[in-house]
């Protein structure tokens, strides 16, 4: 089946529950553009389960470059109380662009909470390895490497496939723009160039009935995932890596990638249509 060009909406809020909930991630408000058009992302957190519990650390601080083919071009963040976005920077060439964002944070909190936390993450060991601290608060330290993908007209270049040297990284070894229904997707989780072997990645498919399809995945001994463009909408890959903690102090590195996926001519391009209300 031909891939059609088509403007699609993308603000995608994973609102699961099961498996992790809770990672930060990109996404741009149209995956597919024209030259010329304005390109707007913003940073969203996956909603929580529990409001009063721990939330993770968060910053208002982030770090913006848009990556056309080897080019990279540092991009000014909108920094609000509710969002952190890119808005309307002009799209001046044709193929694919991807948007990468760096971010650290780092927050104090009863260990018991964390530790439920990442319990409730799937993340057994570093749940148990916090309750072997014996400590009253644990201080985590969170780095967010994220990326999105979009196309700008064709679907040209390799910048899906770009290696940034993130500390945790996920690359598309394919060009999903490229890519038909039912066709295989490879990416590698990289820690700190090398690939990452026996690590757990989720998968999330946002359709465009505003279901949410969640996978979970396991590197191989090349530190490859594989998965197949099964449903149209939003795809997003995310990962989470520690060495552990020790004391009272936790550093984690998480990692997430988001593309679209369209075989069809016309999808919902308002939040309502998604299935997202009235968020914004």
């Amino acid at each position: 089946m031909k891939r059609v060009f088509l403007p699609i909406l993308a603000a995608f809020i994973v609102a699961v529950s099961v498996a992790a909930s809770s990672g930060s991630f990109l996404l741009a408000e149209n995956f597919y553009l024209h030259k010329g058009d304005k390109l707007s992302i913003k940073l969203f957190t996956g909603l929580q389960t529990n409001e009063d519990g721990y939330q993770g650390p968060r910053s208002k601080n982030a770090e913006f470059a848009l990556y056309e083919g080897s080019k990279k071009i540092p991009l000014t963040a909108s920094i609000s109380d509710t969002a952190i976005a890119v808005n309307n920077y002009e799209m001046a060439n044709q193929g694919l662009a991807m948007l990468h964002c760096t971010q650290t944070a780092t927050q104090e909190a009863d260990s018991y909470d964390v530790a439920q936390y990442f319990e409730h993450e799937g993340q057994t060991t570093i749940s148990q390895n916090i309750k072997d601290m014996n400590a009253d608060m644990v201080t985590e330290t969170r780095h967010n490497f994220l990326k999105t993908l979009v196309r700008v007209d064709k679907p040209s270049g390799d910048a899906y496939s770009q290696v940034l040297g993130d500390e945790l990284e996920i690359v598309l070894k394919n060009n999903p723009y490229k890519m038909n229904y039912g066709d295989d997707v490879t990416a590698v989780l990289y820690h700190k160039g090398k690939p990452l072997v026996s690590a757990p990645v989720v998968l999330y498919v946002k359709t465009t009935r505003g279901s949410v399809y969640p996978e979970k995945l396991n590197t191989d001994e090349k530190g490859q995932v594989y998965f197949k463009l099964s449903r149209e909408g939003i795809y997003l890959i995310r990962s989470l890596y520690t060495p552990g903690g020790k004391n009272d102090e936790l550093e984690t590195w998480w990692a997430s990638y988001t593309f679209a996926f369209s075989s069809a001519n016309d999808l919902p391009n308002t939040y309502k249509e998604f299935g997202f209300g009235n968020y914004h």
